[in-house]
């Protein structure tokens, strides 16, 4: 299942992911809190993707980001005259889904700056939420399907090193990745029906900013940067592994906005 929401506002920091996941946190808590807890509770796989488009007459500016009391950072923001953010959300999960669309219906504002945190320029920017859609899922049976990227696909190793598609190891953490994954009880409960194969077709590096909390507190920096594969490749394995990744993206980090894909044929 997927939705889309249409969101109204004025700029937006090339630092907005985990912003997103706020949104979330504060939809969810107006629908289903017991559900919210739930899934943010533990550091547990998040059963769902996202991916955040902007529109195409954007302009790009360098503007002071106030990420919170102790980070500042000066960096990319957008500026937004015309046109909509796209927020697009693919999850397995009906629950999370069907509990985000009732509470972004309740919630109409978001704020996506407090008094100290995410402050452009000194400035607050506040997200409206105009309209939230449901889309149309393809439904995988083939064992070969021909996917895009609609955000990165970050894979890293046991040492949290990133892996990218040209790496001679890249489909056996790949494969480590996914089936560990696939064992978490709220998303299969059993890991992979058989080894998946990839081929890249034309994929590249994407290298992402992003920041945490966590992240911030632990190294003294205000921003990490998340090295991705983006493009198209070609994806053989059980239909049913496959429609998976389909809904709840592929790799690491999917519930932070990486990892979502576009059937393609």
């Amino acid at each position: 299942m997927r939705i889309r929401i249409l969101i109204k506002t004025n700029k937006i920091p090339i630092l907005y992911r985990h912003r997103v996941v706020s949104l979330f946190k504060e939809a969810l808590k107006k629908s289903d809190e017991d559900y919210k807890s739930k899934l943010y509770k533990d550091k547990i796989t998040k059963p769902f993707s996202f991916n955040l488009v902007l529109p195409p007459n954007k302009k790009t500016t360098k503007a002071k980001i106030q990420i919170d009391e102790n980070f500042t950072t000066e960096d990319i923001v957008f500026e937004i005259e015309e046109g909509y953010l796209s927020l697009f959300i693919s999850a397995l999960d009906y629950r999370f889904l069907i509990s985000l669309f009732n509470g972004l219906k309740r919630l109409h504002i978001f704020d996506f700056s407090s008094d100290k945190n995410m402050l452009i320029d000194g400035k607050k920017i506040v997200w409206e939420i105009k309209k939230v859609s449901p889309l149309n899922e393809r439904s995988i049976r083939s064992n070969t399907v021909v996917f895009k990227t609609n955000s990165p696909v970050i894979i890293e190793d046991e040492n949290d090193n990133p892996v990218l598609f040209s790496d001679e190891k890249f489909e056996y953490h790949l494969n480590e990745i996914t089936d560990r994954i696939l064992k978490s009880p709220h998303i299969k409960g059993n890991g992979l029906e058989e080894p998946l194969k990839f081929e890249p077709i034309k994929m590249n590096k994407q290298v992402v900013k992003h920041t945490l909390k966590a992240f911030r507190e632990k190294t003294g920096k205000p921003v990490m940067y998340l090295t991705g594969n983006s493009g198209i490749f070609k994806l053989s394995g059980n239909p049913k592994d496959l429609e998976t990744l389909y809904k709840i993206g592929i790799g690491n980090r999917t519930g932070q906005g990486f990892g979502m894909v576009e059937v393609l044929g």
